[in-house]
């Protein structure tokens, strides 16, 4: 709950990578021979690179636009309890002190304010979880929408094999003509600004 609004996007982003990634080819490193050594096979295989197209797809910046502002909405409202439950204990620890009221009275007090600091530990526990489960959500739904977007696309290219990738930690060689990154994600924003999920208008001439 202490993230700041830029780590927790941080950590959003990080996530989704994870996720992508795994989906990759079970994580195996991937050489894929350029146009030159086989052209049928370029004609065959593109890929994108995850990292670029998570980051730069509207849904996702948009969701996670959001959940930065309910973070350092519950981060100010946790602080602000928690530093006005601080100064109630220590107006308490004074009173007393200065025996303005009874052992007894400070005694009940003092419980009473035990019970509301573990009511906000309950409530920072609480936010933390509805927190997760928001990024679970966001991922799920962003990692739906790329997939299906490549599905329906495809079905105007015919690539035999679309990979995932985040670089030269996952793909070791490739023609940059595969890369068709850009173009899924002009798609991705278009379909995305325009509220609509039906198939995209991909050119048919394969690169």
């Amino acid at each position: 709950m202490k993230k700041s609004i830029l780590t927790v996007r941080a950590f959003l982003f990080a996530t989704a990578m994870t996720a992508f990634a795994a989906c990759n080819n079970g994580g195996n490193n991937v050489t894929v021979p350029s146009s030159n050594g086989s052209s049928s096979l370029s004609n065959e295989i593109a890929f994108v690179y995850i990292d670029s197209l998570v980051n730069g797809y509207d849904l996702y910046n948009d969701e996670a636009t959001k959940l930065m502002a309910k973070t350092n909405q519950y981060e100010q409202e946790l602080q602000s309890k928690g530093k006005s439950l601080e100064r109630r204990f220590m107006e308490l620890q004074s009173n007393y002190e200065k025996k303005l009221i009874t052992p007894t009275r400070a005694q009940e007090t003092q419980q009473n304010l035990q019970v509301e600091q573990q009511k906000l530990l309950e409530l920072r526990e609480k936010q933390a979880m509805e927190l997760s489960d928001d990024q679970a959500q966001i991922l799920g739904r962003v990692g739906d929408s790329i997939k299906n977007y490549i599905k329906e696309y495809n079905k105007a290219k015919g690539y035999k094999m679309i990979i995932s990738t985040q670089g030269s930690s996952t793909l070791l060689y490739a023609d940059e003509n595969m890369d068709i990154t850009q173009e899924i994600l002009k798609g991705l924003n278009n379909r995305y600004r325009n509220g609509s999920a039906s198939t995209p208008q991909a050119d048919t001439t394969k690169k």
